[in-house]
């Protein structure tokens, strides 16, 4: 016989804990009081590489950010932000049926945002500039002449 987790919480008629326990897209990504969360524990072996430079570090974390944000429902997902769009469009219909001039106004908004214009609703403030590309944030710019090791350091409060 198959004992259900669902009505007793245990495996089977032992005491033992399931091996296998139900989380939410929040749980896995940001953790709960039983699992340390996905981007929690990639945050720490962030933190712990030290070849790693700290643009790279910063740029990793700013997407976790992001990843977290969207799990816990702070931003929303690209597919709850385009219904947003379409829903709110003036030449919506509330049909079910999205029009060629919606469709075009969406992707034109979609353009817009990729070359830059912010959209707190969907990226937050994720950094969408091309300035990673830039020599102010080249690897050479933040070593010492002694040693090859990063000027900047990611501390916690940086990841």
């Amino acid at each position: 016989a198959v004992v259900s987790t669902q009505s007793t919480g245990q495996c089977c008629k032992c005491d033992c804990k399931p091996d296998v326990v139900e989380m939410t897209i929040n749980d896995i990504i940001n953790g709960n009081g039983d699992f340390p969360g996905i981007s929690n524990v990639l945050r720490s072996y962030i933190k712990h590489m030290p070849d790693l430079e700290f643009v790279t570090a910063t740029r990793i974390c700013s997407y976790l950010s992001l990843i977290q944000k969207r799990a816990s429902g702070e931003l929303l997902t690209t597919a709850a932000w385009m219904r947003k769009f379409v829903m709110a469009h003036p030449l919506y219909k509330q049909d079910s049926h999205v029009s060629d001039e919606v469709t075009y106004d969406l992707m034109m908004e979609c353009k817009r945002i990729t070359e830059g214009q912010k959209c707190p609703d969907l990226i937050g403030s994720l950094r969408v500039d091309s300035d990673y590309n830039n020599t102010q944030y080249r690897r050479d710019s933040y070593v010492t002449e002694s040693d090859s090791s990063p000027v900047f350091s990611p501390t916690p409060a940086d990841l």
